[in-house]
């Protein structure tokens, strides 16, 4: 029984570090780089989104990304990449 109980604790250890380890993850995605590719995602992601409010802040994000990727604003870029991916993940 003892042994029995130890494993499982061990195994939902295992499980909740996995589950850490993968929203860390998600979370590095979240620093993409400003590129065409980092794009296309973005918008195949917003276009996967139901009409609303999330997904015109979305679509302003990814759309002023691309004015900030036309003047070589890397950092700004970046930026709003970002907060396109943030609200897509809600």
């Amino acid at each position: 029984m003892l042994l029995h109980t130890s494993l499982r604790l061990v195994l939902v250890a295992a499980f909740t570090g996995l589950q850490l380890t993968f929203g860390a993850l998600g979370h590095e995605a979240h620093h993409a780089e400003c590129n065409d590719t980092a794009i296309n995602a973005l918008k195949a992601d917003i276009q996967a989104m139901e009409e609303g409010e999330a997904k015109t802040i979305a679509t302003k994000e990814m759309e002023a990304a691309l004015r900030m990727m036309a003047k070589n604003d890397t950092e700004a870029c970046k930026s709003h990449i970002h907060s396109a991916m943030e609200v897509t993940e809600k």
